[in-house]
């Protein structure tokens, strides 16, 4: 029987996905060598396959071991088939529910040293709604998403990260650090933090912490809408974002079926 010939590789293309399948298999945290070791790769082109894919936000690089391990991000590839397979008890199941009764974009976001980047962000279903692009970096110390999640660390680690980052900053981008101390210190009593008229004018992110997800960093669950919706639905968004991320954390302890 005739048999066509198999289409050339992309050996960029080949190397992501077997580096993938590498984490899949092995289940565990890999250094630079081991990962070039295992799949006979040079090690420098494996340093900046590494490199580029946790810049990306589909890696997280441990400094203290210089290990490398898959973020949510990779997961969350292929959500909507166990979506379709395995029923509503995924995050993009909760996040997907979110956007319903908000009827606005919802994201989730991590930080990454002195910014944050969005790595999962659903539109709104109003045809008005504000898109929100995946992969794009922000101040961590300006940003609601950056400030919830600086929230949950000790004091003195805020202000090294905020010191750095404003010696980086753009001076539209600084920020004063007794400021953000006293804002820090309201979001930890009401467990939310609210960004308005930034990176844009006429935009407002609203963000709450998400449960602990094991082998993850910590991540954040985020309302984007403009000004006057915020304004207006604040309090509604507020307790929305709570019964989310509740809902969640039943699930992770497994309290209710997934």
């Amino acid at each position: 029987m005739y048999m066509m010939d198999a289409p050339p590789l992309v050996k960029s293309a080949q190397r992501v996905l077997q580096l993938l399948e590498f984490f899949a298999h092995d289940k565990r945290r890999a250094t630079v060598m081991q990962v070039a070791t295992a799949l006979d790769y040079p090690q420098s082109s494996t340093s900046m396959l590494l490199g580029t894919l946790e810049t990306l936000g589909y890696l997280r690089y441990e400094a203290s071991e210089r290990t490398y391990i898959p973020t949510l991000r990779v997961m969350l590839l292929g959500s909507w088939l166990q979506d379709e397979l395995f029923g509503s008890g995924s995050l993009i199941s909760a996040m997907n529910a979110l956007r319903e009764r908000t009827r606005e974009t919802v994201m989730v976001g991590l930080r990454q040293g002195i910014h944050v980047r969005f790595i999962l962000s659903l539109r709104g279903p109003r045809s008005t709604t504000l898109q929100y692009p995946v992969g794009v970096l922000r101040p961590v110390c300006r940003s609601a998403v950056g400030k919830i999640l600086l929230s949950a660390l000790p004091n003195s680690e805020i202000l090294k990260i905020a010191r750095r980052a404003n010696a980086e900053a753009q001076p539209e981008d600084k920020v004063p650090t007794g400021e953000l101390m006293t804002e820090i210190a309201a979001i930890r009593e009401r467990g939310w933090a609210l960004t308005v008229d930034y990176p844009l004018p006429d935009r407002a992110t609203l963000a709450m912490a998400l449960p602990p997800i094991p082998d993850q960093p910590a991540m954040a669950l985020i309302v984007g809408t403009r000004k006057a919706r915020m304004a207006e639905n604040q309090e509604r968004y507020v307790r929305e974002l709570r019964a989310t991320c509740e809902s969640l954390a039943s699930q992770l302890r497994g309290d209710v079926p997934g």
